[in-house]
């Protein structure tokens, strides 16, 4: 009896850091799970145990998580109810009457999550994954019902990250998660990718931050700058005059790596411009002259300029907001011009003069290096 009462004792004794640490979790632990073979080791083991404790997350079978494998919309929806469910302080018995088999399995989850959160039930994202239920989940699909069970939760947590825009991202929504420190992105600067497949392993990772403060993630994110980073000078530099109008670096940045993004995209258009003997540096200036000639043309006609209604966050894209703000104001404007009275004259196209600074730029082989670039990146 004695043996039996110390090895009882020795087991609540190795039992009490655990239950210490879950009792910090966002939903307490509900019941135990028989560890997988498939992540045994790996660094999807923890995040996989603390998904099936809270009732979250399933295996694909008894043995095994499939970590490498996805998530269909079903089973993100299924995984956001059982969520709402939970913070709410209902537990998962509810949906066992409701439950079904079959195609439409899944059906009784998303009920219940428009029913309970009114404002994702009008989310276009949300409903187009609804209508493709069988399809598989992209990173940011899934972010779209998480954040709408935590909003309608009143669920916040605090915040251990200053993060204000990744490459990619600059909605407020997602960049709450990186604050709170449950994402971190696929890149030294945090780049989301939000249109990549979502992993069965990302999204155990993603729900264990969320429940156990143990598993969130302190963020150091390397800062995208691509005036210093890509072009080697400041971004309030002045490296030409069109029109007598000064262009700075940061005017000139957001122009140069789109026309380098989308001739790197364009085979045929690339081969276009190899065969013209023109350069994407010509282009790029050649489209800033015809912005400064917008700028003429709606002076002369008594056109209204039209404002950028996006707010723009440094960072965002690698760019500053005001070199942003400027080419989307440029943009807008400039259509609007072609809309109404055709292509702009190119006879009228203002002269340019090169600065001092333009000579220090780091343009050598700079459509090669866009290429490389979050965002940006990526070839035909």
């Amino acid at each position: 009896m004695k043996h039996i009462l110390a090895a009882l004792l020795a087991a609540l004794l190795l039992s009490l850091p655990a239950a210490a640490a879950e009792s910090d979790w966002l939903i307490p632990p509900m019941r135990d799970y028989a560890p997988f073979t498939d992540t045994a080791g790996t660094i999807c083991e923890t995040a996989a145990g603390i998904c099936c404790r809270a009732g979250l997350m399933d295996g694909v079978d008894s043995r095994h998580f499939y970590p490498t494998s996805g998530l269909t919309h079903a089973q993100i929806i299924v995984i956001s109810a059982r969520l709402h469910r939970l913070l709410s302080g209902g537990d998962l018995d509810y949906f066992e009457p409701i439950s079904r088999t079959g195609a439409d399995w899944w059906k009784p989850y998303d009920g219940y999550l428009t029913e309970n959160l009114p404002a994702l039930a009008g989310d276009p994202a949300y409903a187009a994954a609804a209508e493709s239920p069988t399809i598989g989940c992209t990173r940011g699909t899934f972010l779209t019902p998480l954040s709408a069970v935590l909003t309608g939760t009143d669920t916040a947590l605090p915040e251990i990250n200053v993060v204000t825009a990744v490459p990619d991202c600059q909605d407020p929504d997602i960049l709450t998660f990186y604050r709170w420190g449950v994402l971190s992105g696929k890149d030294a600067y945090g780049t989301l990718e939000a249109d990549a497949s979502l992993s069965r392993a990302a999204a155990a990772a993603m729900l264990a931050r969320l429940i156990d403060p143990a598993q969130r993630l302190t963020l150091e994110l390397q800062p995208l700058d691509l005036c210093r980073d890509l072009l080697g000078t400041e971004p309030e530099t002045v490296i030409l005059t069109i029109g007598g109008q000064d262009i700075t670096a940061e005017q000139f940045a957001p122009t140069i790596v789109s026309v380098c993004s989308g001739y790197n995209h364009d085979h045929f258009g690339s081969m276009g411009l190899e065969m013209s003997g023109r350069t994407v540096v010509d282009e790029a200036v050649d489209t800033l002259r015809r912005y400064i000639l917008s700028e003429t043309l709606a002076a002369e006609t008594g056109l209204e300029p039209p404002a950028c209604e996006t707010v723009y966050a440094n960072g965002y894209r690698g760019l500053t907001a005001a070199g942003q703000t400027w080419t989307e104001e440029h943009v807008l404007l400039t259509d609007q011009l072609i809309k109404a009275q055709g292509a702009l004259p190119r006879d009228r196209l203002p002269d340019v003069a090169y600065a001092p600074a333009w000579e220090t730029l780091d343009l050598t082989g700079i459509s090669a290096r866009v290429a490389q670039l979050p965002y940006w990146g990526g070839t035909f």
